[in-house]
């Protein structure tokens, strides 16, 4: 008969062990296709937000990357006759860490390496300040802004 117990309570944990395995999938799938959703939402408000940003290529092109491509377009006169070649790599984790960002084209610019394109955006995109509310949208304009408005203290090349 104490077998039968045993044999029992195993069982009953191995059926909770399954339903919370089944709920912990459940959760995952619906937080990417909550992440998907969202994804969508912003190419569409960044394909709109053609003043500052024109959309080139992104993941709903139908390729299987996660890069989004497109080209800043500053509004200071320096800047304003170039549009310059950006690209938006979106983490697997992407709302909830930081996407990375560089510039493809090469520009001249305090906040810019000029070696690998890498942008001062420690702003918002790093890891104390990253919200996940933030937007791809928001992200365009701060580079934009930070194209427009150098920011000496943040510099990355403080001799330009």
């Amino acid at each position: 008969m104490k077998f039968f117990v045993i044999n029992k309570r195993i069982e009953r944990a191995y059926f909770h062990f399954l339903l919370k395995a089944k709920h912990e999938s459940y959760d995952i799938i619906m937080a990417t296709a909550t992440a998907t959703k969202r994804i969508i939402t912003e190419i569409g408000q960044l394909q709109q937000l053609t003043d500052k940003f024109i959309l080139d290529q992104s993941p709903l092109d139908g390729s299987s990357s996660n890069i989004i491509l497109g080209r800043v377009l500053p509004q200071l006169e320096v800047f304003r006759q170039g549009a310059f070649s950006i690209e938006i790599k979106l983490t697997n984790d992407y709302p909830f860490k930081p996407p990375e960002v560089r510039f493809i084209s090469y520009i001249y610019h305090p906040n810019v390496n000029t070696e690998n394109g890498n942008i001062c955006l420690a702003k918002i995109l790093s890891t104390e300040n990253y919200k996940p509310t933030t937007s791809l949208v928001g992200i365009i304009n701060t580079i934009v802004d930070i194209i427009d408005h150098p920011d000496l203290d943040h510099a990355l090349n403080p001799g330009i």
